[in-house]
C-alpha cells in the first residue's frame, strides 16, 4: 500500500505551484493562502476515509490525487476573475482537468489512476454527479466530494459560531433575518434531500444546507466524522428552536445523532 500511499513528490509540486500562484497575487494573498490550506485539509480527510474504507489499489492512490488536486484550478480562477464562484467565473474543477493535462501532473501515473483522478477532480463541485459513472470515478467522486464538505463545514462552523456579524461574502450575501426563511429549503430536510443553494433566503437557511449536507456524506467513515467533529451539530443547535427552523433543526439533530455510521450511501 505505500506506493499507492505516498504521494509526497505531487504533494511538493502543488506547493510550489501553490506559492507561484500566490506570487502573481499583487494585494491581499488571504484567500489565496486560504486556499491551500483547505487542500492539504481535504487531502487529510481523504486519506482518513481511504483507510477507514480499505480502498483497494489502485482506486486509493487515485483518490489521494484527485482530493489533492481538487481545487488547483481555485488560483487562476481568483487571480482572473476575483472571486471563486463559479457561477460568475469559471468551472474550476473542468479548469483544474486543463490545467493538470497543461502541467501533465498526471502522466507518470498508470492509467487506471489517471483517469480516475482527472474525472474526479473534473465532477467534484458538481451538484449531483451524473448518473451511469464507471465505479471506480463514481467512489473517487464521491469521496473527493465528501472530503471538500468536511472542511468547508469547519470554515463555515468557525464563521458562523464566531462572534457577530461575519463577514457577508462568507455567506453568500444572504440576509441574517430570523424572520426571513425559505420553504423549499425546510421542505427539502424532512424529504431527506440536501438543501440548493438557489433556494436560500437567509443565513439560518444556509445553517439548515450545511447540516443537510449529511444526507450527501457517501461513506461510513465521512458519516462518522461530520457528526463527531462537531461542527454540523454546534451549527444546528444554533438555529432557532421554534417554528419554522425548529421542527427542521430538531429532525436534523436527530438524524446526525442516531448511528451516523449506519446511514447514508455509497
Amino acid at each position: 500500500m505505500q506506493y499507492f500511499a505516498d504521494i509526497s513528490r505531487h504533494e511538493q509540486w502543488f506547493a510550489g505551484y501553490a506559492a507561484r500562484e500566490r506570487a502573481k497575487e499583487m494585494g491581499d494573498a488571504t484567500p489565496l493562502d486560504l486556499k491551500t490550506q483547505h487542500t492539504y485539509r481535504v487531502l487529510g480527510n481523504a486519506r482518513d476515509i481511504v483507510a477507514g474504507e480499505q480502498f483497494a489499489q489502485p482506486l486509493a492512490r487515485a483518490c489521494l490525487l484527485a482530493a489533492l488536486y481538487h481545487d488547483v484550478a481555485r488560483f487562476g480562477q481568483y487571480l482572473q476573475y476575483r472571486t471563486f464562484k463559479d457561477s460568475e467565473s469559471c468551472n474550476h474543477g473542468l479548469m483544474g482537468v486543463k490545467i493538470l493535462k497543461r502541467e501533465k501532473r498526471l502522466d507518470g501515473e498508470k492509467e487506471s489512476v489517471r483517469r480516475v483522478a482527472l474525472a474526479a477532480v473534473g465532477l467534484h463541485n458538481r451538484f449531483a454527479l451524473p448518473s451511469g459513472l464507471p465505479e471506480n470515478v463514481r467512489l473517487a467522486a464521491r469521496l473527493v466530494r465528501d472530503s471538500d464538505k468536511l472542511d468547508i463545514l469547519r470554515i463555515m462552523d468557525t464563521y458562523l459560531s464566531g462572534p457577530k456579524p461575519c463577514r457577508s461574502t462568507v455567506v453568500l450575501n444572504l440576509p441574517d433575518s430570523p424572520d426571513i426563511v425559505g420553504k423549499a429549503v425546510l421542505d427539502a430536510v424532512f424529504s431527506g434531500r440536501v438543501v440548493a443553494y438557489a433556494d436560500l433566503r437567509s443565513v439560518n437557511d444556509f445553517r439548515v444546507l450545511l447540516g443537510t449536507w449529511f444526507f450527501d456524506m457517501s461513506f461510513p467513515a465521512s458519516r462518522n466524522r461530520f457528526v463527531e467533529n462537531g461542527h454540523a451539530i454546534r451549527l444546528l443547535e444554533n438555529l432557532p428552536q421554534t417554528a419554522p427552523y425548529g421542527p427542521a433543526r430538531d429532525f436534523l439533530l436527530r438524524r446526525l445523532k442516531n448511528k451516523p455510521g449506519d446511514s447514508g450511501r455509497a
